[in-house]
């Protein structure tokens, strides 16, 4: 008698073993922190950006007034400083120096030291950022 085996070989176990799936799982795990990783930094960066440029736009603006100021204005006065004002969380300060440019006692121009400065949004760092604006009015 002729008896006949048949071996199946096409019956191989298919799929991914438990292994297989933790080392997947943990690889892309580790990709996803590092994109939220980027997703915080790049949001820290983008509110320190928009605070700098509001700085820079309150120190715009107060130059302005204080060129459009007459020249002998409160707000130019030497004998005042520091002139102080505050927007918001933002500090303005300004510092006149009058100047005589050729000697004869009478001030031709003022020079204008305008800074603003603010602390960084949830920071434990007393020393607060700074935008500085160095200007000069003439008398006219």
């Amino acid at each position: 008698m002729n008896a006949t085996v048949r071996v199946n070989t096409n019956n191989v176990d298919k799929g991914f073993t438990l292994i297989e799936v933790l080392i997947a799982l943990a690889i892309f795990s580790i990709g996803i922190m590092a994109v939220a990783s980027l997703q915080v930094s790049a949001r820290l960066q983008s509110r320190n950006s928009s605070e700098i440029t509001e700085a820079t736009s309150i120190a715009s603006n107060q130059m302005e007034e204080l060129m459009l100021r007459p020249f002998e204005h409160n707000d130019m006065d030497p004998a005042l400083n520091p002139h102080l004002l505050s927007i918001g969380k933002y500090s303005t300060q300004w510092n006149v120096t009058a100047s005589d440019l050729n000697g004869d006692t009478i001030n031709e121009s003022k020079t204008v030291e305008l800074k603003v400065s603010w602390n960084k949004f949830n920071s434990t760092i007393t020393d607060p950022h700074q935008v500085r604006f160095l200007f000069i009015k003439h008398n006219q």
